[in-house]
């Protein structure tokens, strides 16, 4: 993803019903990413059909994703399991030539599946226009935008942050093993 765009992903709201008692304001990165929010409910029929009428089908690397629009700007994705049962809807907004139109349309399928949206900061969101023009404005792809030297130097990380290799020891030229 390019650091101009402005992540989306569709999770069902009956499925955080599930999970929570409450809708949260935001989850964890680790369940955001391997939590299956889609193996209990599907899309209705003519899922792709919807989105072909936002962007236009793009190339996919896989027989299980359907990518549609362009890997640097506007991007919509479907992940299908092997059963071709959706796992993941997602959409990335390219910040630089911001569309409203697509960004309506985002909110009307994520709306008519039933669902909230999930940013890359995994927060979760209404599906509402102003609602996602109110998270990009303060995005790091909006951040971007304004001041691209200072923003890149935010995400730098700190010293304490560095992960260094182990450093090998004269035996054999090998890492020293953990303790």
């Amino acid at each position: 993803m390019a650091i101009w765009q402005f992540r989306l992903d569709l999770i069902p709201t009956s499925a955080l019903h599930a999970k929570f008692d409450n809708i949260p304001t935001s989850i964890p990165q680790e369940m955001a990413e391997d939590f299956q929010w889609w193996s209990d409910v599907q899309p209705q029929a003519g899922l792709e059909a919807r989105v072909d009428v936002i962007l236009p089908k793009a190339d996919s690397w896989s027989e299980d994703l359907l990518i549609w629009g362009d890997e640097r700007g506007d991007k919509a994705s479907v992940c299908y399991d092997k059963n071709r049962k959706v796992e993941w809807i997602g959409f990335r907004v390219d910040v630089r030539k911001l569309s409203l139109s697509f960004i309506s349309d985002i909110c009307r399928l994520s709306n008519e599946l039933g669902c909230v949206l999930l940013t890359g900061t995994y927060n979760l969101i209404v599906p509402e226009e102003q609602t996602v023009l109110a998270a990009i404005s303060r995005s790091t792809a909006q951040r971007y935008l304004e001041d691209p030297v200072k923003t890149l130097r935010s995400l730098k990380p700190s010293k304490d942050e560095i992960t260094r290799p182990p450093t090998k020891t004269k035996e054999n030229d090998v890492p020293p093993k953990d303790e």
